[in-house]
């Protein structure tokens, strides 16, 4: 499959971030930095799934603004849009809903009996102030000021920040997921797995440490798998890069025993990672692993 069948596009106002979370999920955080206002429109490849997509970072300065509005090829073709607003940034409530607003208007226009999938991400919500009484109240403003004004569109909510790579790993997955047929499957078919094996939490990642799906049955099996699986990954990684030996499994104990696995598709790595509070679950976990990997395949190879 040589060129991208996924157009996803992210917009918004000017300083709301769109740029910066497209490094942050490409793993740039050098250049996060130094980012200067996006001119007209970028566009880059990334892949889920083994699978290309197309994204358009479409930048956010009101003459761009106004050129996107007037021309319908500019969202002819979307599958999925990310509509990113600085949470912060009460001035630009209002202006924000309002180009949200003509957007979907343009969409209207192209074809009014089908929308893309929209995702809102009400960004920088970063990690220290994300539990305030004041960006909880902005939060639920945004959310009232959307629900009050657009009855006709499925949105999805998501509050994100460059410093919280879970936030954006979850939104932009969960937003591609979407829009594949029955993609949403896998998720079920991990916690099928879990439950079989009695884990305490099971994830599935790729090699741009996105966590793909993912199943728990409690908060600390949770932390466990998202703190220590994107510090493997990025192991493996690097002993592949410097041609070292690299192991197909990992296992630790700690408070628990987690068990990291690393398996290819079609020239794409994924890394699963499992965590149970009872060791002989492992005898479980890799009686059962062949014939599961077998299914997500398949899986994988229908819904693409």
């Amino acid at each position: 499959m040589s060129e991208p069948i996924i157009k996803t596009v992210f917009i918004g106002l000017d300083n709301s971030g769109k740029t910066s979370i497209l490094y942050t999920l490409e793993g740039k955080f050098a250049q996060i930095a130094n980012i200067k206002p996006t001119i007209r429109f970028t566009r880059t490849d990334f892949n889920i799934l083994g699978l290309p997509i197309k994204i358009w970072d479409m930048g956010g300065q009101e003459q761009y603004r106004i050129e996107y509005l007037s021309k319908e090829k500019f969202f002819i073709g979307t599958d999925l849009l990310f509509y990113v607003i600085d949470v912060q940034d009460t001035n630009r409530f209002t202006e924000s809903v309002e180009y949200f607003l003509n957007i979907l208007e343009v969409f209207e226009k192209i074809n009014p009996d089908q929308y893309p999938h929209i995702e809102i991400l009400l960004h920088k919500s970063d990690p220290y102030i994300k539990d305030l009484p004041d960006l909880k109240k902005k939060v639920q403003t945004l959310k009232g000021l959307f629900s009050e004004l657009v009855k006709f569109v499925d949105l999805t909510f998501h509050e994100t920040s460059v410093y919280d790579f879970e936030s954006l790993s979850r939104a932009f997955v969960k937003g591609t997921l979407k829009v594949l047929p029955k993609g949403e499957i896998i998720q079920e078919v991990l916690k099928e797995f879990m439950q079989k094996t009695e884990s305490s939490a099971i994830m599935l990642l790729d090699d741009n440490v996105l966590v793909i799906a993912e199943s728990y049955i409690d908060s600390q099996s949770k932390n466990v798998c998202h703190i220590c699986g994107p510090y493997f990954v990025n192991m493996l990684e690097k002993l592949s890069k410097y041609e070292l030996f690299v192991p197909d499994t990992i296992e630790v104990e700690m408070q628990g025993w987690l068990f990291f696995k690393h398996i290819n598709y079609l020239k794409t790595h994924f890394y699963l990672v499992f965590f149970t509070k009872v060791h002989e679950n492992f005898h479980k976990i890799n009686d059962l692993l062949p014939a599961f990997t077998k299914d997500l395949f398949n899986l994988i190879k229908y819904i693409l």
